[in-house]
């Protein structure tokens, strides 16, 4: 009797061990404006498994300022490093949910990685912006966000620190390129869509080689596609001519020293790959020719998602 009761006693011993994030949070912390989980540091985050988690209010202290941001995590086994992105809404979507957010959180459950969907700043001005870029004199209020969700879920989750990585959407967009200017030190790759950055940025220093994928509808009307465009002249001093996403994706292969390029046609989406670029990244764009501004769900047949998961995949700091 002893051998047949030893696999109960099993099973019974498994289904008390700890989970990472099931521990780690506690009751619903309410404050005004602002409502979600706080997340608790544990000792050993990669030895404990992980257990599923999609969409899941959570805040996190920024220079003594409570920001919120929505998680999903993949069930894992103890050991398991997972990869993070971090999505960046568009304007005046705070409140929505993020473009393909389902799919995304699928794609994290199917390939063990963590999403974080970042939520902009109540109250700021339309020249403010709900993303602060790095021509703003208080740019790093959302650089330091970003980071505190990495340093935060880290604390928690067996995070692979070297495969951090950013998407957004038209002005979440933009953001991923201070990821990719400011942050590549951390991040290995960013894509995004209907986005641009400054022609002149304040800063843009590569530490680290960083891989960039850009999606955008050639029919755009709100960020234009083929011109230099002025932003925000008079009310937000510095920000000055965004690029158009050509003159943006040579910039980059420029920045990657990037020394092959080709490009293909395939269901009116022009593909554009620079290659043999520094530290093996590439600089690749996906031009819808009849598209505009709204989130596509597929780029040349494949979910877009699924498009930006499998670019953001394949680099790493290591």
């Amino acid at each position: 009797m002893v051998w047949n009761i030893r696999p109960l006693l099993a099973v019974l011993l498994m289904l008390t061990l700890p989970l990472a994030g099931c521990i780690t949070t506690t009751p619903t912390v309410e404050r005004p404006g602002l409502e979600g989980e706080e997340l608790v540091m544990v000792d050993s985050p990669c030895s404990l498994p992980t257990q599923s988690l999609t969409q899941s209010s959570t805040i996190v202290a920024v220079n003594g300022v409570d920001r919120l941001f929505r998680l999903s995590v993949p069930s894992s086994d103890a050991g398991t490093e997972l990869p993070l992105v971090l999505a960046f809404h568009g304007g005046d979507m705070a409140e929505d949910d993020f473009p393909q957010q389902e799919e995304f959180d699928a794609l994290g459950e199917q390939d063990k990685f963590i999403m974080a969907y970042a939520v902009a700043e109540e109250g700021r001005t339309q020249a403010e912006g709900e993303w602060y870029l790095n021509t703003a004199a208080t740019s790093r209020d959302d650089n330091n966000f970003a980071m505190a969700i990495v340093d935060a879920l880290s604390e928690v989750y067996c995070v692979d620190q070297n495969r951090l990585y950013a998407t957004g959407y038209s002005l979440g967009s933009m953001f991923t390129y201070e990821i990719a200017c400011q942050m590549n030190s951390r991040f290995a790759a960013v894509a995004s869509f209907a986005g641009t950055m400054p022609v002149e940025p304040e800063s843009c220093y590569l530490y680290n080689d960083v891989a960039v994928m850009h999606i955008h509808g050639k029919l755009d009307l709100i960020i234009d596609y083929d011109d230099d465009w002025d932003w925000k002249d008079g009310e937000h001093e510095g920000v000055g001519t965004m690029s158009s996403v050509p003159g943006l994706i040579e910039d980059w292969a420029a920045r990657a020293n990037c020394q092959s390029q080709n490009s293909e046609y395939n269901m009116a989406v022009e593909h554009v790959i620079h290659s043999d670029c520094d530290g093996g990244v590439r600089i690749e764009h996906h031009g819808m020719e009849l598209n505009g501004h709204s989130w596509p769900n597929q780029v040349a047949g494949t979910d877009t998602a699924e498009v930006i998961w499998n670019f953001l995949r394949e680099f790493s700091l290591d």
